[in-house]
């Protein structure tokens, strides 16, 4: 999927890629699981030219897909655990 919105010198493109996790990514083992990435592109164009080049990735969805990155509630947990462990010293 793919978007795109121009306004004066400045184009911006949103891209949505899909794939497969089909390779280690990170120290993180194949899952088989499909993926998606999201994207976005900052053009600024000056005389019929590109300029000035720009790029975002969903990096947080993407690590998330992987399994790189826990649930918000196992983290609360274990920083609430970490806490508990840090007053008691």
């Amino acid at each position: 999927m793919c978007s795109i919105v121009a306004e004066n010198d400045l184009v911006v493109v949103f891209l949505n890629g899909s794939g497969t996790h089909q390779g280690e990514f990170h120290g993180i083992p194949p899952t088989m699981k499909p993926m998606n990435i999201r994207s976005a592109e900052l053009y600024k164009i000056e005389n019929e030219r590109i300029t000035g080049h720009w790029y975002e990735m969903d990096q947080h969805n993407l690590w998330k897909q992987t399994g790189a990155l826990i649930s918000e509630d196992v983290n609360k947990e274990l920083m609430d655990a970490r806490n508990s462990i840090d007053h008691a010293l």
